[in-house]
């Protein structure tokens, strides 16, 4: 999210919609590289509690390590 300076109201609202339908699908969120502004808009609504601040990472190398790990995780569970 790098390229992503702010976010706004609607912004916030277009997240939570896709963090929603990917929680019902059993996807999960993984960020790299986000922003200030963004960060403290995504904190102060609740949403990096939601996703998990685990899922926030600061680079997208870690951010893809991270998903494989997840991604095992979730193939060890079925």
């Amino acid at each position: 999210m790098r390229g992503v300076p702010a976010l706004d109201a609607t912004a916030m609202h277009s997240m939570e919609d896709l963090h929603k339908r990917c929680e019902e699908k059993g996807v999960k969120l993984v960020f790299s590289h986000v922003n200030e502004q963004p960060y403290k808009t995504m904190e102060k609504s609740g949403f990096i509690d939601k996703v998990g601040k685990d899922n926030f990472r600061q680079h997208i190398d870690d951010a893809l390590e991270w998903a494989s790990e997840l991604s095992k995780e979730n193939k060890s569970e079925v």
